[in-house]
């Protein structure tokens, strides 16, 4: 979609932080650090992650947590690990639900795209695993 500029600048306007990137020397440390810590404090099995400068997706199977507690889990494992200065995620995210293996796999060959463009293996971390 093109750029709404109207959009654009209301967003701006209810931020309380200046936005955060993060630069392209940390992504791969802040993948490091949501996936070690998912995997050691809540046991998810991780299928696919790739992390941007300002977004990330993370596939995981199933785990006795809720969603919401895996998410807070990945983002406190990273600004924790960081010790930024100031918040650095916003509140909320996305969540999609795969119900069949056709579904899950394509989702996890999107993900592994993400990592190709950006000049990585498609499962860049050790702890990535296969469903």
């Amino acid at each position: 979609m093109p750029p709404c500029p109207g959009l654009e600048d209301a967003d701006r306007e209810r931020m309380e932080h200046s936005p955060f990137l993060f630069g392209a020397e940390q992504l791969f440390e802040v993948g490091d650090l949501m996936g070690r810590s998912l995997v050691q404090r809540l046991a998810a099995p991780i299928f696919a992650l790739h992390v941007g400068s300002w977004h990330f997706h993370l596939i995981f199977g199933v785990q006795p947590d809720n969603v919401p507690a895996a998410v807070k889990c990945g983002k406190d494992a990273v600004r924790f690990g960081l010790r930024p200065s100031r918040p650095i995620w916003t509140a909320g995210y996305d969540k999609r639900y795969c119900f069949d293996e056709a579904s899950l796999r394509g989702r996890i060959r999107y993900v592994e795209r993400h990592n190709e463009r950006a000049g990585l293996p498609p499962r860049p971390w050790p702890f990535i695993t296969t469903p």
